[in-house]
């Protein structure tokens, strides 16, 4: 198996992939450009519609940058039903960004966890696909109320496909606001007492093969409440 854990393939105006710390070029080589079978794994499995549309964004994308696609599939609660031979049909799996909790909810019904054991594929995970590819997900809350909200889970039960827990999108997120605090530096800094979290910038990735890891592009730890450069 070899994992890209991303921030962000796509440019900030979702017209094109980022090509930033050879992101394009490692994975034409992992592809060795040739025709490919895409699946996607939606964040959000009822958004039919906004769905079909990010299919169609990322497969001009791809194309846009000469990659040989033979056919790119969305899985969302349309064809569900058919995860397990969609994973198998599968060369390159792109778990999607969006909300972390729901989209974890969405792995669990589709068993993707099993479905991925033992198996030799491409996954790459944008944002929230990066952030439940760990063992034990860090669901930073993102929407009001969750940030004070008691029975909002933080910490759920991830796919186990990497121990690094990211923040993705910081050039971003250390200016947003949620339930009145400050998503990285006020809300995770307060749940990084006791864990370690990978604060990174889009354009950043962890490239895993045969188990062997490396940071390509900018990283911060953020651990009980101090963050330090990783590399």
């Amino acid at each position: 198996m070899i994992i890209y854990l991303t921030s962000n393939i796509f440019t900030p105006d979702l017209t094109g992939l980022n090509p930033e710390n050879g992101l394009l070029d490692s994975l034409r080589q992992d592809t060795k450009n040739e025709a490919s079978h895409y699946l996607i794994i939606a964040s959000d499995p009822d958004k039919s519609e906004e769905n079909d549309q990010m299919l169609e964004l990322t497969r001009k994308a791809f194309l846009e940058k000469d990659f040989a696609i033979k056919e790119m599939v969305f899985l969302d609660r349309r064809n569900c039903q058919e995860a397990e031979s969609l994973v198998d049909w599968a060369d390159v799996i792109i778990l999607f960004g969006g909300h972390v909790p729901t989209q974890n909810k969405f792995f669990q019904e589709i068993k993707l966890k099993e479905l991925l054991k033992n198996t030799n594929k491409i996954i790459m995970g944008i944002s929230a696909g990066s952030m439940n590819m760990a063992e034990e997900v860090y669901a930073l809350p993102e929407e009001e109320g969750e940030a004070v909200d008691p029975n909002y889970k933080r910490f759920l039960q991830g796919l186990g496909l990497v121990e690094e827990r990211v923040i993705p999108h910081s050039q971003i997120l250390k200016d947003v606001e949620v339930d009145g605090m400050k998503m990285i530096d006020e809300i995770a800094k307060g749940d990084s007492y006791g864990n370690e979290f990978y604060v990174i910038p889009d354009g950043t990735y962890l490239y895993v093969k045969q188990g062997k890891k490396e940071w390509r592009g900018k990283v911060e730890l953020l651990t009980d409440g101090n963050f330090s450069d990783f590399n």
